[in-house]
């Protein structure tokens, strides 16, 4: 896969819900007439619709640990950066639901979609592992999992159910569930 030049991945990135929660899946074809590209343009950049499933979900996995950095005070005790972490990757997520059935796709398709699952692992899952064992959680590996699993499962049947994913106080009690089940 190239890197797309900036104006064509922000387009890209910009109708990421759209191709990441479309049912059936949509055709590069019709991404293209999406954003307004040829699909020559999208041909030149993507081997086909998992190429560009790839672009997306690790440009996305980059923008939530992005999201994590700014909203997490650096020097508090473990506790309250645990506590920070998991209400911005809610909150992230909350606000990119097509990103949850994205990485559940992905986890499904893993031979095809490896580098999102690196990509996840070394943006999002491995910091918080590391936080997770500064807090002396027992089993940091599977405490992550079950951090992300719930946040990815919980906006998911959310915004499938039409109900607002974005609503911060579902945001707050899901941080604290999670949490809860995992301290």
């Amino acid at each position: 896969m190239k890197r797309p030049p900036e104006d064509l991945a922000r387009r890209l990135l910009d109708a990421s819900e759209q191709v990441l929660l479309a049912t059936p899946p949509p055709r590069l074809e019709d991404i293209a007439k999406e954003i307004g590209a040829s699909r020559a343009t999208l041909y030149y950049y993507f081997a086909g619709r998992d190429d560009l499933l790839t672009f997306l979900l690790t440009a996305h996995a980059q923008d939530g640990a992005r999201a994590v950095r700014e909203s997490v005070d650096p020097d508090a005790p473990p506790e309250q950066r645990l506590r920070e972490t998991v209400a911005a990757l809610a909150d992230y997520l909350g606000h990119h639901p097509g990103v949850c059935v994205g990485l559940l796709g992905a986890l499904g398709a893993a031979g095809r979609m490896s580098e999102v699952l690196q990509v996840n692992d070394e943006w999002i899952a491995g910091p918080l592992r590391d936080l997770l064992a500064e807090c002396a959680v027992a089993d940091p590996a599977d405490a992550a999992n079950a951090v992300l699993g719930a946040l990815l499962h919980a906006v998911l049947g959310r915004a499938m159910s039409e109900t607002d994913p974005t609503d911060p106080a579902f945001l707050e009690r899901l941080s604290d569930q999670v949490l809860n089940g995992v301290v």
